[in-house]
């Protein structure tokens, strides 16, 4: 028995000591794969020789505010960075750390912006010049379809990204003429994606605002960046977490911080759209595993838990720096050791910080115009003063002028630095699927009682005829009112403000008289032929004047009613004036600006016309908002100065949705009509950015009118009172409303209404 002890003890003896020995190495293993030097250096130390710190920022759109969250962890655990790569949105916010910004500032930067701004092209209605402003107005589905060479073409995104471009160029001015990005406070790259080939491009040098805006052109949002002859989408598609680019550029070790989504389940993948986003996020998730792999034992990876923060919730923001915090905090153990002292820190953060400097002398300005219209057209919307410092507020007021004579796809400027002077250049693209276009628009009301009316309007405009910008337009609508329009539209002076102006139009319409019950008992048919010649001037962007001509020949003729009464036909000759005003920041729910026109026309014989009448018609309305409460007052009338015995053809309607609602469309007809109202929403609720923003509205109206056929008729105590309610958003369409109206008198309705009522 004890003769068989010895050899079973030293057996466990010896596995006790071969345990123990596997543990040492096990644990020397880990250690020495994770201590510091397990990484080699790169042969490229910093300037006190400590090893370069990289840092890796990811693409997520709006999730990418979490990068900011992390700067912040890293500024107060006094890690320095070395270089910075970055794509998509880690793109904007690594370029502009790597620019001199704080994180302070960035998060000012990305928290104040105006995000439905920035993804939106076209400036709001009141910049853009007044003609483009009744477009605006009349054609609320706000799409050109351009004709280019006999074929239709339309936009390669989107949107061109013009405000992101000038918001981008306004904060990293200073960086301006640098050779190249190793020249920034911090040496930079952004990654982007050749759309044509598929590789993975880098930018080191040049503009670094057009890099960043290729790095983050999301394909089918934004149109692709050209440059050096690519074309150039978000860097996500090939290289969405650019830790190759990190390392390549010296990095000893790398910070990575990944904000990537995770793949939708299959009950959420229902529509084309989530698919298309489901494959996106395939390339993009393939793309960033295969960074990761490349990553070291000693690199740092850091992945915020972002939960359902999207990448188009630019709202939420605020939270998305918190998250990026708290995930950086969660990691503090590991960063401990990339901390710098106070003394090495201190010098780090005064050679990143940019300096406040004073604004360049302007010792010129220049029009690089590669475009139909001749340099003294874009020249006159410029009022910046050579000898003066420049003002960027002001240099982007003169852009926006440009832009908004709404022929360009983009207009960028750049500055040529001197030792205390700049020269400005700017430079106008013309839109690549123009100069014809075609626009659309639609109309639709139905108040659930039988009577229901529509309108499809399609309108095609030539543009850029001459060196004068002139304009050669024809509208068709089919519907309730049909009409055929066409207009020659000819600027006569580069400042485009002084304008000849000559159309010709046939319509249609129907003029109804309603019983108490709300049927119609007499329907007269209007045709009617019209040309006119006026010449006027613009003033500044917000309103014009005009004087003119117009002959009409009509013929009316009962299709509801009497047998008996004859098919009248009417002349028509007069000499008219226009004052117009508009500031009102959009056409579908305004939040601020007014709108206003004063129109006279006076019908005289020896102009051929059957009769002497003048009419006047005037129209003003303001939106005031508070918070999210929109006031809209307004005021309308319109009246005959001199005869109140006129034919049907020339009496005015009034009735439906906010025309005193409760009444039919046009259910009233008179010589003489007014009509005023106050029409206050409230904003619910808002999904979307830019041009797919789709606020939800709940609102009402109180509406006090009448028609009169006489105006000794006129005055307070014969006044409808009426009133609405209603919910309303935006489509790509128009607004949509439904609405309850009531109105004196027993009359109510509901609508449904698709177009412009204001």
């Amino acid at each position: 028995m004890k003769g068989n002890e010895g050899p079973k003890s030293r057996g466990r003896t010896v596995r006790r000591i071969s345990g123990a020995v596997f543990v040492f190495f096990l644990l020397t293993a880990v250690l020495f794969a994770c201590d510091l030097p397990a990484c080699p250096p790169s042969g490229h130390p910093t300037k006190d020789g400590s090893p370069r710190i990289g840092l890796v920022l990811g693409g997520g759109g709006a999730r990418g505010a979490a990068h900011v969250g992390v700067l912040r962890v890293l500024e107060e655990m006094k890690i320095p960075i070395s270089c910075i790569a970055g794509t998509s949105i880690g793109s904007i916010v690594g370029g502009l750390y790597a620019a001199g910004l704080s994180p302070d500032d960035i998060e000012r930067v990305i928290t104040s912006m105006d995000w439905n701004k920035i993804f939106r092209d076209a400036p709001p209605p009141s910049d853009l010049t007044y003609r483009r402003k009744q477009d605006a107005a009349q054609y609320l589905i706000n799409f050109d379809l351009g004709i280019k060479n006999g074929e239709f073409v339309v936009p390669k995104g989107l949107l061109q990204g013009q405000n992101l471009n000038l918001l981008l160029k306004s904060i990293l001015i200073h960086t301006e003429g640098l050779p190249d990005f190793d020249h920034l406070r911090i040496p930079f790259r952004a990654v982007a994606s050749d759309i044509e080939t598929g590789e993975t491009v880098v930018f080191k040098d040049g503009d670094l605002v057009s890099a960043i805006r290729a790095s983050m052109s999301i394909p089918g949002v934004f149109a692709p960046v050209e440059r050096d002859g690519r074309m150039l989408v978000d860097g996500g598609v090939s290289n969405n977490l650019p830790v190759d680019v990190a390392l390549a550029m010296g990095a000893d070790w790398v910070i990575v911080v990944d904000i990537g989504t995770g793949l939708s389940k299959r009950d959420t993948l229902t529509s084309s759209v989530e698919i298309t986003s489901q494959l996106l996020n395939i390339l993009v998730q393939r793309n960033t595993a295969e960074q990761i792999a490349k990553m070291r034992q000693c690199d740092i990876l850091i992945q915020p838990d972002l939960g359902d923060i999207a990448t188009g919730d630019f709202t939420r923001a605020m939270d998305a720096v918190e998250v990026g915090k708290t995930a950086a905090l969660a990691m503090r153990s590991a960063l401990e050791r990339f901390s710098a002292d106070e003394t090495r820190y201190a010098s780090y953060l005064a050679s990143q910080r940019k300096q406040d400097q004073t604004p360049p002398r302007i010792d010129s300005v220049e029009i690089v115009n590669n475009t139909s219209l001749p340099d003294q057209v874009i020249n006159s919307q410029v009022d910046l003063v050579v000898g003066k410092p420049l003002d960027m507020e002001q240099l982007k007021e003169n852009i926006d002028r440009i832009y908004g004579i709404d022929t360009f796809e983009r207009v960028d400027f750049r500055i040529r630095k001197k030792d205390k002077s700049a020269g400005i250049v700017i430079e106008p693209v013309e839109k690549s699927w123009g100069p014809n276009y075609i626009r659309f628009g639609l109309g639709l009301e139905e108040n659930f009682k039988g009577s229901s009316s529509y309108a499809l309007t399609a309108q095609f405009t030539k543009t850029a005829l001459n060196r004068l910008a002139g304009e050669w337009r024809v509208e068709g609508r089919i519907g309730s009112s049909p009409r055929i329009f066409t207009e020659f539209y000819q600027p006569i002076d580069y400042s485009l403000k002084y304008f000849v102006a000559a159309s010709g139009e046939y319509y249609v319409r129907n003029i109804n008289d309603y019983n108490d019950s709300g049927n119609i008992i007499t329907q007269h048919r209007a045709r009617a032929a019209r040309a006119s010649l006026s010449a006027g001037r613009q003033f500044g962007n917000w309103g014009e004047f005009r004087l003119g001509l117009r002959r009409e020949y009509g013929r009316v003729k009962v299709l509801i009613g009497s047998p008996s009464e004859d098919t009248q036909s009417y002349d028509r000759g007069s000499v008219f004036a226009s004052m117009a005003y508009s500031k009102l920041d959009n056409y579908v729910f305004p939040l601020s600006g007014t709108d206003a026109s004063l129109i006279w026309d006076y019908n005289l014989k020896q102009m051929g016309s059957d009769i002497d009448v003048q009419t006047l018609s005037f129209h003003w309305m303001t939106a005031l908002t508070w918070k999210k409460l929109t006031f809209l007052p307004g005021l309308d009338f319109r009246t005959t100065l001199d005869n109140d015995d006129l034919p049907v053809q020339d009496t005015y309607p009034l009735g439906g949705f906010l025309n005193l609602s409760g009444y039919a469309a046009e259910e009233l007809y008179g010589r003489h009509t007014g009509l005023a109202r106050l029409i206050v929403y409230h904003e619910l609720a808002s999904a979307g950015l830019g041009p797919l923003n789709t606020p939800l509205y709940v609102g009402g109206s109180v509406e006090a009118g009448n028609v009169w056929e006489r105006r000794s008729d006129v005055n307070f105590s014969s006044l409808i009172l009426a009133g609405s309610v209603f919910l309303g958003t935006k489509t790509f369409l128009g607004p949509i409303y439904l609405a309850y109206g009531q109105a004196r008198r027993n009359h109510s309705s509901f609508y449904l209404f698709l177009g412009q009522r204001f």
